[in-house]
């Protein structure tokens, strides 16, 4: 006689262990979707959080801070403030002076890897001069942030600072200081947009809908493809949102802050490298349902399942 094999998931015990092991994932993915949640602030389920400043720091004696917001150390090594950006190009950087009042002539502890860029520089993380017990930990970027001289750049350096430094970024952007005047950009702002290109900043708006094709997920926050703001999520920003339990199919219909370089793509658009480069805004906060469609202009939308 034939012995009929029964699915190991039809025992209500195998079938309350699996809805056990899914259900913290399933809360990530919902807690992810709340309106004001920063996705870099969430890390992917698996990780441990790290301390910002790891252990022990090295220490040098700052000789000079350059235009471009550099610190030269008497050895001549040069060091770049890991994870800021947005402070001007071409001329010294907005937080040039902030910084040269902290640290120029003083003892500095760093944290900094030995690989350069191709200016010679180390991404460095500087321990805040002076911090109180309290705020044992704090960089030197934070400050910067909070006072609205700089907006977060994503990097690896800097990855577990970067739920402090966002809420000091918050704490700017509330209170409109320094670059918060005019940011973010609204993405229904296409020339405002097309003035940044090759510029880090931040973009906010409605993204209507998702395009998909096999190499790139299309965020788009207008209807006409070649002129209307696109976020891009290729190959290594789907694995960053999958590690926190989203797709780009998630952020349909949401309001987000997207902030990277902008480029030119038939239209400004921002390369999606990280999820921590998307922020879910509150309703109607920086930008409209509305909002993405003022440009007035006709075409069609972009096509999903090929370029």
């Amino acid at each position: 006689m034939a012995t009929r094999t029964t699915s190991k998931l039809s025992d209500p015990r195998v079938r309350a262990r699996v809805r056990a092991s899914l259900a913290p994932w399933v809360l990530v993915a919902i807690g992810l979707l709340v309106p004001g949640t920063v996705l870099a602030a969430s890390p992917p389920p698996s990780s441990v959080a790290a301390p910002c400043l790891p252990a022990p720091l090295a220490r040098g004696h700052v000789a000079e801070v350059t235009a471009a917001g550099d610190l030269v150390l008497d050895d001549g090594s040069v060091l770049r403030p890991a994870g800021l950006a947005g402070g001007g190009a071409g001329t010294a950087v907005s937080w040039r002076a902030a910084l040269a009042g902290r640290v120029a002539g003083r003892e500095i502890a760093f944290a900094a890897g030995p690989a350069r860029d191709r200016y010679g520089r180390r991404a460095a993380l500087i321990a805040s001069p002076g911090a109180a017990a309290a705020e044992e930990g704090a960089t030197l970027q934070q400050a910067l942030l909070r006072e609205g001289l700089a907006v977060a750049r994503p990097e690896d350096a800097v990855l577990a600072c970067l739920p402090a430094w966002l809420a000091a970024e918050a704490e700017a952007r509330r209170d409109r200081r320094g670059l918060w005047r005019q940011l973010p950009l609204a993405a229904a702002n296409i020339a405002a947009l097309r003035a940044q290109q090759g510029r880090f900043t931040i973009v906010a708006g409605h993204i209507l809908d998702i395009g998909k094709t096999a190499r790139v997920d299309y965020l788009n926050f207008g209807r006409v493809w070649r002129q209307d703001m696109t976020g891009r999520v290729e190959a290594e920003g789907r694995a960053s949102l999958t590690a926190r339990g989203l797709a780009s199919a998630d952020l349909a219909g949401r309001h987000v802050r997207l902030r990277g370089t902008l480029f030119e793509a038939g239209g400004p658009a921002i390369t999606v490298r990280r999820a921590e480069q998307i922020e879910l805004a509150g309703n109607a906060v920086y930008a409209s349902p509305g909002d993405a469609m003022e440009n007035g202009a006709e075409g069609r939308a972009r096509r999903t399942g090929d370029e």
